[in-house]
C-alpha cells in the first residue's frame, strides 16, 4: 500500500481502481446497506431484464443473471432500465436496484463457449429484447445486501447459484440475431452496426458481456463494467468518423441541465471535432476529504484520442453522448463540457447517470453567445467552484480564443 496518498485519491478511484491498495474500497463499504427484502428461501424465480459478470479473478469470474421476484415483465425491466430511471431520485433508484438478486457460477473467459452449466441460461437472459422468467438456486440463503460501485448502478443481494434456468424462450430481434449469428464480424463494426439499426447503448452492453459479439474465435466473456465503459468507448469512435464529414456549427452554443446534484454545461464552439471533460467534485462530497474542490481533466483533438491515459469511465460516456448529439444533428464542433458533482450526489449510482443527464441538456433549450467569454461568464455564474479552479486546466476554449482562421488574413 502507498505509505503516503493524495487527499484526492478517492475522486480519481471513485473506487474502482484501487488506487489505495486496498482490496476493498472504504467508501464503497460505507454504503453497503442490509435491505428490507425478504429473502426466506434458497431459490428466486422471477422475469430476468440482464446478467451481470463480474471481474475479480480474470480470467474465472462470476456471472450470472438479475433476477427480481416479479414475473411482471414491464416492472422487472425497470429494474435494469437505466433510460427511464430519469427523473427519480438517489433513494428510488436504490430501492429498485436492491430487489434485483444476483446469482453466481463460476466461468472462465476463455474457454466459456464449449458450454457448460447455466452458461446458455445467461446468454438467452442477454439475448433477449424483454425480461424472461428465470429461476436460480442458491448454495445457501442469501443476505439482503446492497452493493455500490463507481461504474455500475447498485446490485442488490448476490449468492453462489448451484443452478440456473430460464422457463420461457428469449425474445430475440431478427436484427440480432444476424450479427450474433455472423462470427467473421469484428466487434467494432458490430457495435457500430446494433446502434444504427436503433438498439440502445444498455441492450449492445449486455449482448457483449455474455460474450455473443464478435469474430467467433475472439469471444469473450466480457466483465460488465469493462463492457459499458468499452461500449461508450467503440460507439464514440464509431459515430465521430461520420461526425467529421459534417460540416462546422455556424455559432456559440450552450447546453446545461442538473440531476441528482450533478450539473452539466456542454459548450460548442464553431470549429473542427475536438472534446475536452473538466470534472469538478466539490468539498465535503462523497469522494472529495480536501477544502478545495478535485478537478479532473481530460481533452482529445480532431484525431479522437485523449491525451491523458487515465480516462475513465466518466469521460468516456460524456463524450460518446456528445458524439451521438452532432451525429443526430449532422454537425460537428469543438466541444468544452464540465460536470460538477456537488454534495446532494451521496451514493454512487454509476456512469449511466452522467450519459442521461447529458443526454437530456440536449434536449433543453440551448442559449446563443456572442463570443467565448460572454459564455464562460455565465458558466461560471452558475458553478459553485471558483472560475480560476477551472479555467486554469481548461484547453478548448483557450485554443478557440487564441487561433485564426484562414478566413481572417483576408480581412
Amino acid at each position: 500500500m502507498p505509505s503516503r496518498l493524495s487527499v484526492n485519491i478517492c475522486a480519481r478511484c471513485k473506487g474502482v481502481h484501487r488506487l489505495c491498495g486496498r482490496m476493498r474500497c472504504p467508501i464503497l463499504e460505507r454504503f453497503r446497506v442490509h435491505i428490507g427484502l425478504k429473502l426466506d428461501s434458497n431459490e428466486v424465480f422471477g422475469a430476468s431484464p440482464s446478467v451481470f459478470v463480474g471481474e475479480f479473478g480474470y480470467p474465472r469470474v462470476k456471472a450470472g443473471p438479475m433476477i427480481p421476484p416479479t414475473t411482471d415483465t414491464e416492472y422487472a425491466k425497470l429494474h435494469d432500465d437505466p433510460q427511464s430511471w430519469y427523473g427519480k431520485s438517489i433513494e428510488e433508484i436504490v430501492e429498485l436496484r436492491s430487489r434485483l438478486i444476483r446469482s453466481n457460477i463460476v466461468l472462465d473467459t476463455r474457454s466459456f463457449l464449449r458450454g457448460g452449466k447455466g452458461i446458455e441460461a445467461i446468454q438467452d437472459i442477454a439475448l433477449s429484447a424483454r425480461p424472461i422468467g428465470s429461476e436460480a438456486k442458491f448454495t445457501k440463503p442469501l443476505k439482503p445486501r446492497l452493493t455500490f460501485n463507481g461504474v455500475t448502478a447498485p446490485i442488490g443481494p448476490t449468492g453462489m447459484a448451484e443452478s440456473i434456468r430460464i422457463v420461457e424462450n428469449p425474445y430475440v430481434p431478427r436484427k440480432i440475431y444476424q450479427i450474433v449469428g455472423d462470427g467473421d464480424v469484428k466487434t467494432y463494426n458490430a457495435v457500430g452496426e446494433l446502434y444504427t439499426w436503433g438498439f440502445t447503448p444498455y441492450y449492445i452492453i449486455k449482448i457483449l458481456t455474455a460474450g455473443l459479439l464478435g469474430q467467433a474465435r475472439e469471444r469473450r466473456l466480457v466483465p460488465t463494467r469493462w463492457g459499458i465503459t468499452a461500449i461508450d468507448s467503440m460507439l464514440g469512435d464509431y459515430l465521430l468518423e461520420r461526425v467529421k464529414e459534417f460540416r462546422e456549427i455556424d455559432e456559440i452554443i450552450l447546453y446545461s441541465n442538473s440531476y441528482l446534484d450533478n450539473h452539466y454545461y456542454i459548450l460548442m464552439l464553431p470549429d473542427t471535432y475536438s472534446f475536452e471533460m473538466v470534472e469538478i467534485w466539490l468539498p465535503r462530497t462523497v469522494w472529495v476529504k480536501d477544502e478545495k474542490p478535485y478537478i479532473i481533466e481530460n481533452f482529445e483533438l480532431y484525431d479522437g484520442k485523449w491525451r491523458k491515459e487515465d480516462a475513465d469511465g466518466g469521460y468516456k460516456a460524456m463524450r460518446f453522448t456528445v458524439i451521438e448529439h452532432m451525429y443526430r444533428i449532422r454537425r460537428q464542433a469543438a466541444v468544452f463540457s464540465i460536470r460538477e458533482v456537488g454534495e446532494g450526489y451521496y451514493a454512487p449510482l454509476g456512469v449511466w447517470n452522467v450519459r442521461e443527464g447529458m443526454r437530456k441538456a440536449f434536449e433543453n433549450k440551448a442559449l446563443k453567445f456572442r463570443d467565448v467569454d460572454e459564455a464562460l461568464k455565465y458558466i461560471s455564474s452558475n458553478l459553485k467552484a471558483p472560475f480560476k479552479e477551472w479555467y486554469k486546466e481548461a484547453k478548448i476554449p483557450k485554443m478557440f480564443k487564441l487561433q485564426k482562421k484562414i478566413l481572417s488574413f483576408l480581412d
